[in-house]
């Protein structure tokens, strides 16, 4: 019984390794190899319309941010910010994506400093920074996967110390996993943040043009959104900077 056990759980443990080792596509891969030799070799049209092909089945800060570098090569600085906040949302402390920010954002009149985050803000930052999505989605599956190894061994053998030592980790393991994960996911899918694309925007004071005009700001400025009306936003750049802009004059992040 003990011999049958231990190929069960095996089984499992290798079925969960296969999806690990084969679960990422080569096609995705060897188009992201051919983008970057296209860009080396000064392609650049032919390069983003490969990487923007890749974009479309993966969120990857790498992709973003290549896509960013097309873009600023062909002098499009407004889409490069774009891309460049994208990888940055992936990887928020990558020396690479900053160092761009500071050199595209030369290009425009209105540049507000980012925020810093507060201590609990920066701590999620620095684990989406080092941990991937998909990385703790494979955690997860592993801790589940885990734990259902343990409860097969409760029911098979009873209430033994290990295997009830082997329960509670995986539940706790699990739930603090699902926790973060779905702050992740959450965060992946909210979309606070823009950049505003067209000259002479103007902020008012409410949603609507009979709204009292309070600034015009220029291209690529950085805004947060903090409500939606219809096909108006209120938004806020800083301190002093803040309002109501139509919807059609901002890129979102």
């Amino acid at each position: 019984m003990r011999h049958r056990t231990h190929r069960i759980i095996i089984f499992i443990l290798a079925i969960v390794y296969a999806a690990v080792v084969f679960g990422s596509p080569e096609d995705t891969a060897s188009q992201f190899s051919r983008a970057n030799e296209l860009y080396e070799q000064g392609k650049f049209a032919d390069a983003l319309d490969l990487y923007l092909e890749i974009e479309r089945h993966i969120a990857n800060w790498k992709i973003f941010f290549n896509i960013g570098n097309c873009y600023f090569k062909q002098g499009q600085p407004i889409l490069a910010k774009i891309y460049y906040l994208r990888a940055q949302r992936l990887k928020p402390f990558e020396p690479s994506i900053e160092k761009n920010l500071q050199v595209v954002d030369m290009s425009f009149k209105d540049v507000v400093p980012p925020e810093k985050p507060d201590f609990i803000a920066g701590v999620f930052l620095r684990l989406r920074s080092v941990i991937s999505l998909d990385l703790v989605s494979w955690f997860l599956l592993l801790a589940v996967a885990g734990l259902n190894v343990f409860i097969f061994l409760w029911l098979l053998r009873g209430r033994t110390k290990i295997v009830s030592y082997g329960v509670s980790f995986f539940i706790i393991i699990a739930i603090i996993l699902s926790f973060y994960h779905m702050v992740r996911i959450n965060g992946h899918e909210t979309r606070d943040a823009a950049v505003v694309s067209t000259a002479d925007s103007e902020l008012r004071s409410g949603p609507g043009e009979q709204n009292t005009v309070l600034f015009k700001v220029n291209p690529g400025l950085k805004v947060r959104i903090i409500e939606k009306n219809k096909d108006w936003y209120q938004v806020t750049a800083s301190a002093q900077i803040a309002g109501w802009i139509k919807k059609e004059l901002l890129i979102v992040i």
